[in-house]
């Protein structure tokens, strides 16, 4: 080869060789930037394999994702042990009958440290809370934190808690704890009851979820619902904006779920005050104006909220007592004008006393229509009952796609390919796990889309989800926390629970604290709370 040409090729190479170097560095860089970028987690260093494969970008759009492994909200946390300054092992157990706060941190933390500061403060709004105790568990690992470096900043910051070290990272593994600052609120029976994985700036943020925590969620948006969704009269109206209650609709589902929810929480009260709504705006005769806008109830009902009613009622004698006179109303109203030949429909007309052609599966409510005939001992209502419940369970779309249809034509005899409303399909699974109907196949399938993106709001018949409707519902998610606890499947509560927990508005500062909807004060309506509260009034711990 010639001396020029062997010269060219060098020159060609230094170029490539340099490229490549400039290349090398540029990704290193890359790489240092977005790993600076990553929230820390606190993992043990053996263990670091095994966090390779999380979900960095679920956990960034998820916050679920950073959420504690291995306990559950309403659940008994696991007994953990850590060592207190000398050197003397101590157990969570050792705390039961006090309210507890802990508090997993360490001094080098940053975002610990926008966190840590401010105990002091929240160290003094929790004594309006009874005896709390406030435990910070340290993650001494020896090398980033040493008991040392972590007593000399407990120290300087003044507070009354004890500071505790978890030197074998012990507690951070059994509880599966992913971030720092996590913060863990336990009732007195050792109950998680509220937690937080991020850290914890306002004073107004902490206070609402010791509020969660030793309150009650339900009661907390119980509170907010009254206080700023129903009028003077009981009604509760249709949606929120802006901080105040849209001047609309009060729909019968709001005041039979709310009915129910005064119930589980047997708070008389409230129920005298919704009842009160019902029989003075939306009664005809036993069955409830479905709608009621601008002071003018609908001439048509709603089969499904006439049977919370009446569930609701039955609840309240059961009780109270001194509702026998509105539940034989019910009764009456539901054989005459809820069932026509001997099958329920949706509604009846009363303008036009006609009844409707259709089942819309999601209303039937198996559990009231069961009641109605044990009660009753009628035959028509006997036989309403078995219809319903045969149109439930052979409305299964297919093993592949296990919900089930939207509702039934009477006039053509089948269902009907309509789009799914998500949050009815779920109403339609909820009533068959009542009965325990629910198919296998059904529940596979919630768990399936659980434990990836979740159920989104709209699917077509096929299972696709519906074009722009690709977001997720919190009352979808209080639906399937009800279904999962009558089916007894923890896991799926979990899940569901902590999606729900999502969308829950968690600041003492804002009006509509409390509510469940966007963090503005936008997309709050009442389907989105009063599904919540009846969730967690189920699921919730009572002391």
């Amino acid at each position: 080869m010639k001396k020029s040409s062997l010269s060219k090729l060098e020159k060609i190479l230094r170029w490539v060789f340099l490229l490549l170097a400039v290349i090398m560095v540029g990704g290193i860089l890359k790489l240092i930037q977005t790993d600076s970028a990553k929230p820390y987690v606190a993992v043990v260093e053996e263990e670091e394999q095994e966090q390779e494969a999380y979900d960095w970008e679920q956990g960034l759009s998820d916050e679920t994702y950073w959420l504690p492994d291995n306990c559950r909200l309403y659940e008994e946390l696991p007994d953990i042990t850590f060592v207190d300054s000398d050197g003397k092992e101590r157990s969570i157990s050792e705390w039961r009958g006090k309210a507890v706060a802990l508090v997993f941190w360490a001094s080098w933390c940053e975002d610990c440290g926008k966190q840590m500061p401010e105990m002091k403060v929240y160290e003094e709004l929790a004594k309006e809370y009874g005896d709390v105790e406030f435990l910070y568990i340290n993650k001494t690992d020896g090398e980033k934190e040493t008991k040392e470096s972590a007593k000399a900043y407990f120290q300087s910051l003044g507070l009354q808690g004890e500071l505790y070290f978890d030197s074998s990272l012990r507690a951070y593994d059994l509880l599966g704890v992913h971030n720092i600052p996590t913060t863990l609120f336990l009732n007195r029976e050792g109950i998680l009851t509220a937690w937080s994985v991020k850290q914890i700036e306002k004073a107004s943020v902490f206070q609402a979820l010791m509020e969660n925590a030793w309150i009650g969620s339900a009661k907390v948006t119980a509170d907010f619902v009254a206080n700023h969704m129903m009028d003077q009269e009981g009604g509760i109206h249709s949606s929120y904006l802006q901080g105040e209650m849209r001047d609309g609709e009060v729909l019968s589902e709001s005041q039979g779920l709310g009915l129910l929810y005064a119930v589980e929480s047997q708070d008389q009260e409230l129920f005298d005050r919704l009842l009160g709504y019902v029989k003075t705006k939306m009664w005809n005769r036993g069955l409830s104006a479905w709608r009621v806008e601008e002071d003018e109830p609908s001439e048509v009902n709603a089969l499904i909220d006439d049977f919370r009613i009446y569930r609701a009622l039955l609840g309240a004698h059961a009780l109270w007592g001194g509702y026998q006179e509105e539940v034989a109303s019910c009764e009456s109203a539901l054989l005459d004008r809820g069932i026509s030949d001997r099958r329920y429909a949706d509604f009846f007309d009363s303008k036009n006393t006609e009844y409707a052609s259709r089942f819309t599966l999601c209303y039937g409510d198996l559990q009231g229509m069961a009641l109605l005939s044990k009660r009753t001992g009628s035959a028509k209502a006997k036989d309403a009952y078995d219809h319903a419940a045969a149109l439930l369970e052979r409305g299964q779309i297919s093993n592949e796609f296990p919900l089930y249809y939207s509702w039934y034509n009477y006039d053509r005899e089948r269902y009907e390919n309509d789009d799914l409303n998500t949050a009815e399909a779920m109403m339609t699974l909820l009533h068959l796990a009542r009965e325990e109907k629910l198919k296998n196949n059904t529940v596979e399938w919630l768990k399936k889309q659980m434990a990836g993106e979740g159920v989104k709001a709209r699917y077509d018949i096929n299972g696709g989800v519906v074009k722009g409707y690709n977001y997720e519902s919190t009352a979808v998610y209080a639906i399937i926390v009800m279904i999962a606890d009558e089916i007894g499947d923890s896991t799926l509560k979990a899940q569901a629970l902590n999606k729900m927990e999502k969308m829950h508005v968690i600041d003492k500062e804002l009006p509509y604290n409390g509510a469940y909807g966007m963090e503005d004060g936008s997309g709050i309506t009442s389907f989105d709370q009063l599904m919540p509260m009846l969730a967690c009034e189920k699921i919730a711990p009572r002391e």
